[in-house]
């Protein structure tokens, strides 16, 4: 039976449009209603013979960009069915995230949790079977392996974290595999006449799927989300699942983010069972009248019949307003041909409805009932929310529900300091109450979609949301022009992204790529959305989306010729009232990223606020950016015997092994390294130093074996190339002086003793105790203030280093402060001259420290990691301050204020003064303040002019805050404040005789 009784005065509408048909798993590409799940630029699905990972012919799948799938469902909204829609509704009320909510239905089944788990370094060690788990480890998903001790975390900004730079080849020496395996239950009730979906929110970078040892298929997509049709390779009861992710693949080349990478199934997993009959796919496009009064929701809808034989259905569409009150109820009739889908579209009108903003997020929920024909019960039931808003760009600015918008914005990136990509949904609350508390109301998603919560509590908490393409070609901005192989790729990557994310009410633009150059690839993604041929090529592209704006944030100033909105990109505030200025230029200015936030920063962010407000053209920005990427890695030393106490720090993740009779350090070339902070017995200038360093060189070279360096500017013994050892030092007035040999015969894969000596007349390289090289020099050595490192060079390994790390065993490193003669080299004893001896045999782990990786760089943010406020978040708090003041005639308690609220009347708040001498408040009150948005007006301030003590300062502060209690913050919150120096004629005070002041008395 139906839990839901229609109005009488319910309407039906039938679809004019014509049917489309498809054969469900055949095809990637379907073409229904603009809006509905066309993914159109994919290469398209085959149905693959089953094969087993040890079968796969990798280079076919991860270094062919035109291969982006196999198998994959097209992109659509989440659609989780439910018995009825009253068990929806009450499951949405009770519960706060997507999960908690999908969890309560019995069609639905997460796959987080306790995982078997194999990692390898490269696909030659990975599992070519996945019966072996017994001697496996586990891991837990929803994580990057990184942050459960497998592999490595690597920062980098420009340059792309493999090596080489070769698209779209990825190295397969060094390139990690995970594969995953843990059993599920399928309940009896999923095996009739119903389909069973398996769906991965995230996975970094490629995957491949197995069901009982069944080939399911196979992603690269990474940030978003990916379904298979897993119905044929399950059984009732107990079920395997299979899953096999490589670090790098082709597609690794779009994701050049400024970022920690990591790998791994770093979002949800879960599988949902559909009926034969199914809505697998709505948009909701929500629109209102020319006096934004009165409002219409225009669905179109896309309705599946997996069974043999066709259907007639009938879609009941139920609305609910925010207070969860039935508004109407819509039916229409659909025939659905077996094995195909079929689109309808109708719409709802609806008075007066209580529009969205990011100051009222008011959603409404649409309950959607499929049946048969003659049916009183549901087949299926599902749920979603929506917003009633109008975005428009009117007059060069954007609008939003008729009013003009300001973003008061940040780049948002994931990121937890134990968890890596992986996100909490603690974390995220907690992150969103913070944003709002210092008045923050957009996020730009720098630069990949997100999961399921981010949208919704986007939608629910109120922001206004950039979502941005996970394409980022940094190291080489001309990749889309140069590989038109990738064009599929990015395009399927947008499409993706918009189909999943077409409803969601926060979402105002839609961006085609960070740092990406510009090329025909994003042309072809702006078509998609906009339905407009805006290349000339005679193709206008699909049109799927023209309700929200066109963004580009290439390095060209955050232009393109196609953007309704112009991302301007770290400019000054006089730059950017240039942009005010420039008859020529007309679109809205929103700053794509601009003051950056690293270190003592945002000292001109209310200079930028002034302009934004006195120029309607400019509408705010995103500030570089929301959090600070530290991570929090173990802190493990090894001690120093010298003096000086030089201990060795683990950085990254060193593996120590055992080698020679005694213990080694193991670094991978992934960005690990032993570092000796900065000392001054390390900074040998004068003639006479010594390096020795035991060490097992490996394959395959990986662009660097910096053994024993201080920086690339002081001294260090080193690989310059594959076949050439170097001892260097650098003399301030003649620069680099060197000694170097070619490595000799069976270098790689065993034990050397490598020693640099300086004797003060010249520069002697020594191998295994023969020396190989030798250059005169009687200068002195450059002091450089970087740290020494073993197997980096702290100059040159940095954020955008083109390569990796050592790929080496360190079994001993020692510097003196002279030069050793031959005999003296590879002593056991470090003597009296060593001032760091590391013999690696000691290691103690003691809690945590904060780590930048190879480069500080990502030490950036207006919160740490942990979301603890920095001190310029305050100031950017003050520069967005919904409310502005101005002395008008201070003397006379005379205050102008100016509500710049878009939709929220001041009397919301509770408006506070105080009359304050130095820190003592002298006088205090409130005010009732009734200013509708965007109005000025100016108020008394009912202060008396207190007795005036000589040489005081008297300040009137004037604040508002939160009436009520809300979900970020409590009554009481402030909001906005203004101080002001009163012009009181304070008396001067008597200048004090030094005559009459106390003798002072100095005791040594």
């Amino acid at each position: 039976m139906s839990d839901i009784t229609p109005n009488p005065d319910d309407s039906t509408e039938r679809s004019t449009l014509d049917m489309t048909r498809r054969t469900f798993l055949a095809t990637s590409s379907i073409a229904l209603l603009p809006g509905l799940s066309e993914c159109g630029s994919a290469a398209p699905t085959s149905v693959t013979p089953s094969m087993s990972p040890g079968d796969i012919p990798l280079e076919e799948y991860i270094e062919n960009p035109e291969l982006i799938e196999e198998n994959q469902e097209s992109g659509h909204v989440p659609t989780v069915p439910y018995p009825s829609v009253r068990s929806a509704l009450a499951h949405d009320r009770a519960n706060k995230s997507p999960l908690q909510r999908w969890q309560q239905s019995p069609y639905f089944e997460s796959l987080n949790g306790n995982w078997n788990f194999h990692w390898a370094l490269n696909p030659a060690n990975a599992p070519s079977e996945l019966d072996t788990v017994g001697s496996w480890d586990t891991t837990t998903v929803p994580s990057v392996w990184q942050a459960d001790g497998f592999g490595h975390s690597m920062y980098r900004n420009i340059t792309l974290d493999l090596s080489p730079y070769d698209p779209p080849s990825v190295p397969s020496d060094i390139n990690p595999v995970g594969t995953y395996q843990r059993t599920f239950t399928v309940p009896d009730r999923w095996m009739d006449d119903r389909r069973t979906f398996l769906r991965f929110d995230g996975v970094k970078s490629a995957y491949f799927v197995w069901i009982n040892g069944d080939y399911v298929g196979f992603d690269k997509g990474s940030m978003t989300a990916a379904e298979f049709d897993v119905t044929a390779a399950l059984q009732s009861g107990e079920n395997e699942i299979g899953v096999q992710v490589f670090r790098w693949s082709d597609g690794s080349y779009l994701e050049n983010q400024d970022m920690w990478h990591f790998a791994g199934i770093f979002r949800d997993v879960s599988l949902y069972s559909t009926p034969n009959a199914h809505l697998r796919d709505y948009f909701l496009r929500p629109s209102l009248d020319d006096n934004y009064e009165n409002g219409t929701l225009h669905v179109d809808a896309e309705v599946a019949n997996y069974a043999d034989s066709a259907g007639t259905y009938k879609l009941r569409t139920h609305l609910f307003d925010p207070n969860y009150r039935r508004v109407k109820t819509t039916s229409t009739t659909i025939d659905v041909p077996a094995g195909d889908s079929v689109g309808v579209s109708f719409s709802i009108d609806v008075a007066s409805p209580s529009k969205w903003s990011a100051e009222h997020p008011n959603l409404y929920r649409v309950g959607f009932e499929l049946r048969q024909l003659r049916s009183r019960s549901s087949t299926e039931a599902q749920l979603a929310k929506f917003g009633f808003r109008e975005y428009e760009i009117l007059d060069g600015q954007i609008h939003v529900n008729g009013e003009p918008v300001d973003f008061k914005g940040v780049n948002h990136h994931e990121h937890h300091p134990e968890l890596g990509r992986t996100m909490t949904e603690e974390m995220r609350r907690e992150e969103l109450e913070r944003l709002k508390q210092f008045n923050i109301n957009a996020l730009r998603n720098s630069h990949y979609p997100r999961g399921p919560e981010f949208y919704e509590f986007a939608d629910e908490l109120g922001f206004y949301v950039c979502d941005e393409v996970n394409v980022e070609t940094h190291q080489n901005p001309e990749l889309v022009n140069d590989y038109p192989a990738f064009h599929a790729q990015f395009m399927d990557r947008f499409a993706r992204m918009v189909q999943q994310w077409k409803n969601q009410a926060s979402i105002f633009m839609w961006s085609t790529g960070n740092e990406a150059g510009l090329g025909p690839a994003h042309f072809d993604m702006a078509e998609y959305v906009e339905g407009t041929d805006l290349d000339s090529d005679g193709d206008a592209g699909k049109g799927v989306d023209p309700t929200r704006f066109l963004y580009h944030q290439a390095n060209n100033g955050g232009v393109a010729p196609y953007a309704d909105v112009i991302g301007p990109r770290y400019i000054s505030p006089s730059d950017l009232v240039d942009i005010a200025d420039d008859e020529d230029e007309q679109r809205p200015a929103v700053m794509g990223e601009y003051n950056h936030a690293m270190g003592n920063s945002l000292g001109l962010v209310e200079r930028f606020w002034e302009e934004i407000e006195e120029h309607d053209q400019l509408q705010g920005g995103f500030i570089w950016d929301w959090v600070n990427q530290r991570l929090d890695e173990k802190h493990t030393t090894t001690p120093d015997a010298t003096e000086y106490g030089n201990d060795g720090v683990f950085h990254g993740k060193p593996t120590v092994i055992d080698a020679r009779g005694g213990s080694a350090v193991e670094l991978s070339g992934l960005d690990d390294w032993v570092e000796l902070y900065r000392d001054p017995s390390l900074d040998v200038t004068e003639s006479g130093l010594t390096l020795e360093i035991e060490v097992q060189p490996r394959q395959p070279w990986t662009g660097s074996d910096a053994f024993l360096t201080k920086g690339d500017t002081q001294y260090g013994l080193k690989m310059s190339d594959e076949s050439t050892l170097q001892f260097f030092v650098y003399d301030p007035d003649e620069e680099w002086i060197t000694a170097e040999s070619t490595v000799p015969d069976g270098w790689y894969g065993n034990w050397h003793h490598v020693a640099g000596v300086h004797t003060g007349s010249e520069l002697r390289l020594y191998v295994d105790g023969t020396q190989l090289a030798s250059t005169p020099h009687d200068g002195s050595i450059n002091h450089n203030p970087r740290p020494v490192n073993i197997g980096r060079n702290a100059d040159k390994h940095r954020a955008n280093w083109e390569g990796w790390l050592s790929n080496a065993r360190y079994r001993r490193a020692a510097i003196h402060d002279r030069g050793l003669s031959a005999n003296e080299l590879g002593s056991s004893d470090p003597g009296s001259s060593a001032v760091l001896w590391l013999d690696f045999e000691t290691f103690e782990t003691d809690g945590t420290f904060r780590s930048y990786g190879v480069d500080p760089f990502c030490c950036n943010g207006l919160v740490d990691a942990d979301r603890v406020p920095r001190p310029e978040l305050w100031q950017l708090k003050k520069a967005h301050q919904p409310v502005r003041l101005r002395g008008a005639d201070l003397a006379a308690g005379l205050v102008e204020v100016t509500n710049r609220y878009n939709f929220t009347n001041l009397s919301a708040l509770e408006t506070q003064w105080q009359l304050r001498a130095g820190g003592d408040t002298l006088q205090q009150g409130s005010l009732d303040i009734e200013l509708e948005p965007n109005d000025t007006t100016t108020v008394e301030i009912p202060f008396d002019q207190p007795e005036l003590e000589p040489g005081a300062d008297y300040w009137l502060v004037v604040s508002f805050h939160l009436a009520e209690n809300t979900w970020y913050a409590d009554a009481g919150h402030e909001i906005a404040f203004e101080q002001f120096e009163l012009p009181f004629d304070v008396p001067t005070p008597a200048l004090e005789q030094i005559s009459e002041m106390p003798d002072i008395s100095v005791n040594n």
